[in-house]
């Protein structure tokens, strides 16, 4: 929780500085994708696949009813949708930046792997939301470059917490769990004005989560891989009048 409360004040304390600067004019001379600031909002949508494995625990349904005991796997891949807004600065050739993520999934089925060679499927009606946080880092690929267009390669690695699971035990307990995710994905920008940015971002990411389980000894351990694409709108308040 104090992790999660600094990175957020750090994020505000970045957008507060930021926005000192967009309160002035823009000016219309190109500037050099390394000298560029970025607020960015975007909204994505993906897909993502699971290698699961619960050991001396349950998985439940709705009711509270095992579905399976003991220690197993499972394999189960779902549609997401998130919102992101990061902010980005400057230094030298490349941006360093922070940034929070909202991902919803929508499960529907597990196959749960009983043998090596057997699995059966049960349907698990499920939602949810992972909430990030995360540093960042992107490279242009042309630094000095002024063109309207730019494309440069992003990395994000940060932490999550889920949210608004209505099932136990797909997490585990309440207790503080150990997450990480890792982001790698290209970013091309295009302006639309002096200052505002046209964004799409194909993105490939990796989470893992270990978690104890809600029965004594039980642990949880999720692999996620996660294939999604994003578009939003970046703004560069750096593009100011100097004769103002």
């Amino acid at each position: 929780m104090k992790k999660n409360l600094l990175l957020i004040a750090l994020v505000v304390f970045l957008f507060g500085e930021l926005n000192a600067q967009f309160r002035m004019n823009w000016y219309t001379e190109p500037v050099a994708n390394k000298d560029k600031y970025f607020m960015s909002l975007g909204y994505g949508v993906g897909q993502a696949y699971w290698y699961s494995s619960l050991s001396r625990t349950s998985i439940y349904d709705k009711a509270g009813s095992s579905v399976e005991s003991g220690s197993f796997k499972f394999r189960a891949n779902n549609a997401t949708s998130f919102l992101d807004v990061n902010v980005l600065c400057p230094v030298q050739n490349f941006r360093l930046g922070l940034g929070m993520n909202f991902e919803k999934f929508y499960l529907t089925k597990l196959e749960l792997k009983e043998t090596v060679t057997t699995s059966k499927v049960i349907i698990y009606d499920e939602s949810f939301r992972f909430d990030k946080i995360f540093a960042q880092v992107e490279f242009p690929f042309w630094p000095d470059a002024k063109g309207k267009f730019s494309l440069s390669a992003n990395a994000r690695v940060g932490f999550f917490s889920f949210n608004n699971v209505d099932r136990i035990n797909l997490f585990g307990n309440d207790a503080l769990a150990n997450s990480l995710f890792f982001t790698l994905s290209p970013v091309g920008d295009v302006q639309l004005y002096p200052g505002i940015f046209l964004f799409i971002q194909p993105m490939a990411e990796y989470k893992y989560f270990k978690n104890p389980a809600v029965d004594p000894g039980g642990v949880i351990v999720h692999n996620i891989f996660t294939y999604s694409g994003m578009i939003g709108i970046r703004i560069d308040p750096s593009m100011s009048d100097p004769y103002k």
